[in-house]
């Protein structure tokens, strides 16, 4: 079955995901919906993409019976109002990250899905990259023992396009929310969920180095416990002058893995001679995470990238916002029904 999408939005994401569903053979691209201003780089979309028509009423989508699934790549201060409408009108949900980043609106989009029989999946696509998928399966398969410290690092310097007011919609941020933190850490953040488990509790410092007054704070330092016993820690950064940096290292009790270089326990050191995870990426992270989507809608099941799992990544966000603003440790309570204090 092909599945009728409308895509919202002509970002850069948005055009990463039309890439990748013009190719798949379970979707039909249907309608692409931008601003007015956005209007001409939609025409483009349509164009290139092979999408049926533009519009900029985003009505017109949820009323049309040939749309199956909503893709949202708004702005990150849109994604409640859309995903609930969607939600409402009986479509499937793909939503970019942030779902939401405060406790009210993760309310209002937990009563429009409870009340739906749709999928709601966000995009969390680097589960879906080789290099971390195969580094997790190594810890799970228990090759490298247990797991004791994790180590995540997020750093892409965002000062110029800031400072350029490139995506205007970035100073629409709620009191108290770190859009940076949001937004772009909560890649890393979901991966160290995702590999280590769950997160019991939190202690974290923020600053703004660059970009204070337009983003609250640009810099993280957070450590983490881990309810299996593993401890862990977290940099994300908007303002470091020193090359990006996106990477995952694990220390186990039989090794570690530090990218895709696997290090095994050799007596007290690690062997001269390193191990390597083979990437072997054949299709394109964000297609595997529309065929997960597929998937769950044909099983009636939960994608990979799940409302609970939103959720449980926006606990432990809480609580990093809140440890930075009491200097204290910050114990989270999993409101999907697991109590970690």
């Amino acid at each position: 079955m092909r599945y009728g999408l409308a895509v919202i939005g002509t970002g850069y994401m948005a055009r990463k995901h039309c890439e990748a569903l013009a190719a798949h053979p379970d979707a039909r691209l249907i309608t692409i919906c931008s601003t007015d201003r956005s209007r001409e780089t939609a025409a483009g979309f349509k164009s290139l993409y092979g999408f049926v028509r533009a519009t900029t009423d985003y009505a017109l989508i949820l009323s049309d019976p040939e749309i199956d699934v909503v893709f949202i790549c708004s702005p990150d201060n849109l994604h409640t109002e859309q995903v609930c409408a969607a939600l409402q009108a009986g479509k499937h949900v793909f939503c970019e990250k942030p779902l939401a980043r405060t406790e009210e609106d993760f309310h209002r989009i937990a009563n429009a899905f409870k009340k739906s029989d749709r999928i709601l999946q966000v995009g969390m696509n680097c589960r879906f990259r080789d290099q971390y998928s195969r580094a997790r399966d190594l810890v799970l398969a228990g090759e490298l023992g247990s797991l004791r410290f994790l180590r995540g690092t997020y750093i892409v310097n965002a000062v110029a396009s800031v400072r350029k007011n490139e995506k205007s919609w970035w100073a629409d941020f709620p009191a108290g929310i770190s859009p940076f933190l949001h937004g772009g850490g909560i890649h890393c953040l979901d991966l160290l969920r995702w590999t280590g488990g769950e997160v019991d509790s939190v202690f974290a410092r923020a600053t703004g180095l660059e970009l204070g007054p337009q983003l609250g704070a640009d810099t993280f330092s957070i450590s983490m416990q881990f309810a299996n016993g593993a401890i862990g820690e977290l940099l994300v950064a908007a303002s470091a002058f020193r090359p990006n940096d996106f990477s995952l290292e694990l220390w186990l009790s039989g090794g570690s893995i530090l990218g895709t270089r696997v290090f095994r326990h050799l007596g007290d050191s690690a062997p001269a001679e390193v191990e390597a995870i083979t990437v072997e990426q054949r299709t394109i992270d964000l297609g595997l995470q529309f065929s997960d989507m597929v998937q769950a809608i044909q099983s009636g099941s939960d994608p990979l990238n799940s409302f609970t799992e939103a959720t449980k990544n926006f606990m432990v966000l809480q609580a990093i916002e809140e440890s930075v603003r009491t200097g204290n440790a910050v114990n989270i309570i999993d409101k999907t029904g697991r109590n970690d204090t």
